[in-house]
């Protein structure tokens, strides 16, 4: 149950960022795969793995469990320390490779 609070957090965070990045017109965006959760070694805190098949990456996104956000000229602004951070790498799957060759 707490893994699907989590995770249900972390596609919401993640949606938000998309509609803030998104241009006037609307697209249809491609999704990451979620993997797994980690513990981040401090309270109230998460790693979560996510990968993108299309370019075959695999991403860490290190995010506290609750964002804190203020309304600003009625839009809902998130604080940039309560987004976290992410990093990715090349997954070098299998499948991939042997597409490619």
């Amino acid at each position: 149950m707490k893994s699907t609070l989590k995770f249900s957090f972390l596609v919401g965070c993640l949606f938000i960022l998309a509609l803030s990045a998104q241009n006037s017109q609307a697209q249809q965006k491609a999704q990451m795969q979620y993997v797994a959760t980690f513990e981040a070694g401090q309270p109230g805190a998460g790693i979560y793995k996510l990968y993108d098949q299309s370019d075959d990456v695999i991403c860490y996104i290190l995010m506290p469990e609750t964002a804190s956000r203020k309304q600003v000229d009625n839009k809902w602004v998130y604080e940039s320390n309560s987004l976290g951070s992410i990093s990715c790498i090349k997954a070098n799957s299998l499948a991939k490779s042997a597409v490619k060759k």
